[in-house]
């Protein structure tokens, strides 16, 4: 055995005598994650688009399909506020973020805000914790990243999980804004941290997970209706429609989205 694997078990070994964690993926004890259930996640993002998709909806990324492990740390990440999640996640947001924004220059990401009352009950915001991560490591490979939080939630809005497209879109609208004072400061922010290099900023709106396209869509109207146009919108995973993959129009790494939990 290498060095290098033999350091990575004692750490789980150490791990789990601290905390009596567990990876996800195949049980084994230490990281919530081990290497070798690492090394099965998606490596290379994809196209994807929700079917049918909102009109109007910007090109989207995911990391990977919604599904197996992935769905499983997205879930635990999120629900049961599991933080250590937060880092092989947002690396692989990163991934995704890099192919929206075209694999170079400078870059916002905005987050879409999690529901007021869920934030509240959590404690935090873990979406935009994910994106966090994702900047960093988008910058530590070539881009010029940098998180800005335009976007608000109104009150009111219900709980996704169930809803149909349709029912999500009704249930959205109108529900995301941007504060002139947050759009303000953004716009000094951008003007002075975004590094000195030459070329358009790129403006990418990033989520957990794409679902029907209704959140995102959302999102991109209310940056529109201040003025900012998206260049692309980053996710993890992206739900796959139950179909046929052999059926007319299918397309190799490309998502259909369905009604799921994201």
């Amino acid at each position: 055995m290498t060095r290098a694997p033999l350091a990575a078990d004692l750490v789980d070994h150490a791990v789990d005598l601290l905390v009596g964690s567990a990876c996800l993926g195949c049980g084994s004890r230490g990281r919530l994650v081990c290497r070798r259930c690492l090394g099965t996640l998606p490596a290379e993002p994809v196209p994807a688009r929700p079917s049918p998709a909102p009109p109007g909806l910007a090109p989207a990324w995911a990391a990977g399909e919604y599904d197996g492990l992935l769905r499983r740390l997205v879930i635990d990440h999120k629900e049961e506020s599991r933080y250590g999640l937060g880092r092989p996640l947002g690396r692989l947001l990163a991934r995704a973020v890099g192919a929206a924004a075209g694999g170079e220059g400078r870059v916002l990401l905005v987050p879409v805000p999690s529901r007021p009352g869920v934030v509240r009950s959590r404690g935090d915001d873990p979406t935009r914790r994910l994106v966090r991560v994702a900047a960093r490591e988008a910058t530590r490979h070539g881009l010029s990243a940098r998180v800005l939080p335009l976007l608000r939630s109104h009150r009111g809005v219900l709980d996704q999980s169930g809803l149909d497209a349709a029912a999500r879109a009704r249930n959205l609208e109108g529900s995301l804004w941007v504060p002139s004072r947050v759009l303000v400061g953004a716009a000094r922010a951008a003007r002075s941290g975004l590094g000195t290099g030459a070329g358009a900023v790129r403006v990418v709106l990033c989520d957990d997970v794409l679902t029907t396209g209704a959140t995102a869509r959302e999102a991109q109207r209310a940056l529109a209706a201040v003025g900012v146009e998206l260049s692309g919108i980053a996710v993890v995973g992206a739900v796959r429609r139950r179909h046929d993959p052999a059926a007319p129009g299918a397309s190799r790494g490309v998502f259909a989205a369905c009604p799921g939990t994201g």
